[in-house]
């Protein structure tokens, strides 16, 4: 690539330098340190960073005779098709470089055959996709790390910007056809944008983003959306629309999808483990979205309705010549509906049976077993959440000393890793009273013959999760 041209001030100082050949290391570092660092060669920015005069010295004196070159790095890289958009076509190399240069290369000798830049101000790009054909009509999209959208169409010699994002820029990418462009962001959403920078949509994702990739799906004329997420989450987007997902067993660091093999669709997923995993789509998937909260579609064809029977006419009279008895008919069915409804919500909140903590992601059951005087109570602390594993639980057993004696009162839980149980096991002792006595702890704590059992967390004050265990009675063997 060609170097960039230097500065008019850096110019002159290493002009002057060379022709002169007065090596005064102050003056030197003076009149660079005057000049913008990021606008300075390589060999001026490393003088700069040199602490010792005599190093500097010497670095000046090796380079007395020849002026400093301003290297272009490449940051970005695509391709564009030339004339056609055959599977086979010749397509031309598209560079985008540190200092905001975009170049478009010959694909057989590798000369620039346009150059332009990124916008008007400073932006360095480091995403680039493009859309088209260099021969007829292209526009070049470019991400730049200051947070600017911009475009470059066919002829330009300096590119425009679109939009500026608040947030950095992670990933983007072109969908085909309507040439919309999707946008990921480091406060983890996920934007939409028009070809002229309007916004048409945002969603937020779960988790932070880290990359993403276009599912073309050819059989059924749509283009998906993959985004990579943190925890090895891979989610398919369909418009707005989540129609999809998959898992990785790591952060997806990159995702590729096309041919590999024989097999037409298949996504390539290499993690930031270093991992690469690879997971064919199946031909009979179906990625509609369904919106249940959507207008129904009118419907072109009547209901097919079944002809009048003699059953349905003699239930008709009948509805005629007893709406009122049917009607109150209705209502005490319903009302013994909501009745059994509310007895059994009653039951369940008494008897706390497999309950569960939405927010923490817990759920709680028990199990006691034994004829009685002693029992053995199991509990099971199962974590619902599939991407994160609880820690820091205890669990805390209290009961009425007078009735019941226990081998253990406090757990302390380990660590329970996402999607599975953990059990805890303790044994429980009833002292025989007489129901004189029984009765009498009752009118004092009622209910009497139970066990309440509290799941509390180290930094929370109140307890996550409780639940109430009715001991069965004992069973006498005489």
């Amino acid at each position: 690539l060609p170097s960039c041209p230097l500065s008019d001030k850096e110019a002159e100082i290493w002009k002057n330098l060379i022709e002169t050949k007065d090596v005064n290391v102050d003056n030197i570092t003076e009149d660079l340190r005057k000049i913008s660092y990021s606008s300075l060669s390589s060999r001026s920015q490393h003088l700069l960073n040199l602490q010792s005069p005599v190093k500097k010295e010497e670095f000046i004196r090796n380079y007395l005779n020849t002026m400093p070159i301003k290297e272009n790095t490449i940051t970005c890289m695509t391709t564009i098709a030339k004339t056609t958009h055959d599977t086979n076509a010749i397509s031309c190399p598209v560079i985008g470089t540190e200092y905001g240069n975009i170049y478009i290369l010959d694909p057989q000798n590798f000369t620039i055959i346009h150059q332009a830049n990124t916008c008007n101000i400073k932006a360095t790009p480091f995403v680039i996709k493009c859309s088209g054909i260099f021969d007829v009509e292209f526009r070049i999209i470019i991400a730049c790390r200051e947070g600017y959208i911009c475009v470059i169409k066919k002829d330009w010699l300096e590119g425009k910007s679109l939009v500026q994002l608040t947030s950095e820029i992670v990933d983007m990418l072109i969908i085909p056809g309507d040439n919309f462009i999707i946008v990921a962001t480091a406060d983890s959403h996920l934007q939409c944008y028009t070809k002229r920078g309007q916004k048409l949509w945002s969603t937020k994702t779960i988790n932070a983003i880290t990359c993403l990739c276009l599912v073309p799906l050819d059989h059924v004329n749509m283009h998906l959306v993959a985004v990579g997420l943190k925890h090895g989450l891979i989610h398919l987007y369909h418009a707005r629309h989540l129609v999809d997902f998959t898992t990785a067993p790591d952060t997806p660091s990159t995702i590729a999808f096309g041919q590999v093999g024989q097999e037409e669709n298949v996504m390539v997923i290499i993690t930031a483990g270093g991992t690469i995993s690879f997971k064919i789509l199946k031909r009979t998937a179906d990625f509609s979205t369904r919106n249940q909260e959507s207008v129904p579609v009118l419907q072109g064809k009547p209901i097919p309705l079944p002809k009048r029977s003699k059953l349905f006419l003699e239930q008709s009279l009948r509805e005629r010549q007893c709406a009122v008895e049917i009607h109150q008919t209705f209502q005490q069915d319903l009302l013994r509906l909501r009745l059994t409804t509310a007895r059994a919500l009653v039951q369940n909140i008494n008897d706390h049976s497999g309950i569960g903590n939405e927010k923490e992601n817990i759920k709680l059951s028990a199990q006691v077993l034994g004829l009685g005087p002693k029992f053995t109570i199991i509990l099971t602390l199962e974590n619902i959440n599939p991407n994160k594993a609880l820690f820091g639980l205890s669990v805390t057993f209290h009961t009425n000393p007078k009735l019941y004696s226990l081998t253990t009162y406090i757990v302390m839980v380990p660590l329970i890793p996402p999607s599975l149980s953990y059990k805890i096991e303790t044994k429980a002792e009833e002292k025989l009273t007489e129901p004189q006595e029984v009765n009498e702890i009752e009118n004092e704590l009622c209910p009497a013959k139970v066990i309440r059992v509290f799941v509390t967390k180290n930094d929370h004050p109140q307890p996550v999760l409780a639940a109430t265990i009715n001991m069965p009675p004992t069973e006498l063997i005489y």
